[in-house]
């Protein structure tokens, strides 16, 4: 298949001058190519990883010494966005894996396309990082399932990959994860739009064999019907980001992370979370909203048991500018909620104001008043950003 645009040559008039100047100029550009045509494979492989695949597959016409040099690299990314339709972009993957020289590891491969992915394409990519020792891995796709779809399984046994992005927006399902990850060299993991399954117990506990994780992001995540408890359990770990559900439902996640010193909590946060050992715990963010009048009253008391929750630990505390506007209603007089904890470590609190939080500054000194009534001490920075 051919992935190399032809364009047409024009006749024009050119003066003598202007012919002498434009082949001037070519020499030139020759000279230029021919000294980058020099440089060792390892240089051009270097520069070509920061070009789209499209273009990187293209410089095969330049000259010989390029032809096969695209078939080395061992990063792959694929962007459904450098091509003018789906059905080009995915006859533009299959033929790189088809035409790559199989007897290279890859480093990365990274996935994202606009638009539903066939399911056989998605297994081919997955299966072709499997066995070439992938390290990093990116899957940004829309699929259309049938329930009990699960995806290439190998994925989660793969003993070379080191960082791992699963988003994958499933629909009508969501996609359905193994009950445990078998990654012994996964330090890195970004999930999206998956459910979790349990064994025989009610609790899905996926991580407690990623021995080497030290970063865990989870965003709309779901349990399966029959699963009530999501346990993240792992010694290793030091960063969690938890975001939303979609799940309308809340369910407990159970922390057992004696390392983590980094937790983020995103959107809405309505999730009962229990935690048995945070000694290490420095920085917490949350930016959190409630976007529903119902949830304004389920979303103020599950920031008020979350700090509650993380008071003993806590040493730098960072709260978005809708953070800020929750702490706004509970310090006004007539809230009924007002038991602000004591932050016994609490060092620094960073408010991160934007444009649209609409808070005076005397709503500001005020929320801050309410939220350090206990812990006077801690140095406050505001910081104003743009959107």
């Amino acid at each position: 298949m051919n992935w190399i645009h032809n364009h047409p040559t024009r006749k024009r008039d050119i003066g003598k001058v202007e012919l002498k100047r434009r082949m001037q100029n070519g020499e030139d550009r020759k000279e230029d190519m021919d000294r980058l045509s020099e440089l060792p494979d390892l240089v051009l492989l270097h520069l070509m990883k920061f070009m789209n695949m499209k273009h990187a597959v293209q410089t095969c016409v330049l000259s010989t010494r390029w032809r096969e040099l695209w078939k080395c690299l061992t990063n792959l990314a694929f962007n459904s966005s450098d091509f003018t339709n789906l059905a080009h972009f995915s006859k533009f993957v299959s033929w790189v894996l088809s035409n790559r020289d199989a007897s290279i590891s890859l480093h990365s491969v990274d996935l994202r396309r606009k638009g539903c992915i066939e399911h056989d394409l998605l297994d081919r990519i997955m299966e072709y990082a499997v066995s070439h020792d992938v390290q990093q891995l990116t899957i940004e796709v829309n699929l259309n399932v049938k329930l009990g779809f699960k995806l290439y399984p190998c994925i989660f046994s793969c003993e070379s990959l080191k960082f791992l992005k699963l988003s994958i927006w499933a629909v009508p399902w969501m996609t359905e994860l193994p009950n445990s990850l078998q990654l012994p060299a996964l330090t890195s993991l970004h999930l999206e739009h998956v459910t979790f399954t349990a064994n025989d117990s009610d609790c899905a506990e996926p991580f407690s064999s990623c021995h080497m994780l030290n970063t865990l992001v989870l965003d709309r995540c779901n349990l399966h019907h029959n699963t009530k408890f999501l346990c993240i359990s792992n010694s290793n770990l030091s960063s969690l980001t938890i975001g939303n559900t979609i799940q309308e439902a809340t369910f407990k996640i159970v922390l057992s992370t004696p390392n983590l010193r980094s937790l983020s909590v995103m959107r809405d946060p309505i999730h009962q979370l229990s935690t048995c050992n945070l000694s290490v715990l420095e920085q917490v963010n949350i930016d959190v909203e409630a976007y529903f009048h119902t949830h304004f009253e389920k979303t103020h008391l599950a920031l008020i048991t979350l700090l509650q929750l993380l008071a003993d630990y806590v040493k730098i505390l960072i709260l978005s500018s809708s953070t800020l506007k929750i702490l706004n209603v509970l310090s006004t007089p007539g809230s009924m909620i007002t038991q602000i904890p004591c932050f016994v470590q609490l060092k620094s609190v960073k408010l991160i104001m934007k444009p649209s939080s609409n808070i005076s500054d005397e709503g500001v000194s005020r929320i801050v008043d309410y939220l350090l009534q206990k812990s006077p001490g801690a140095k406050v920075d505001i910081i104003n950003c743009l959107e």
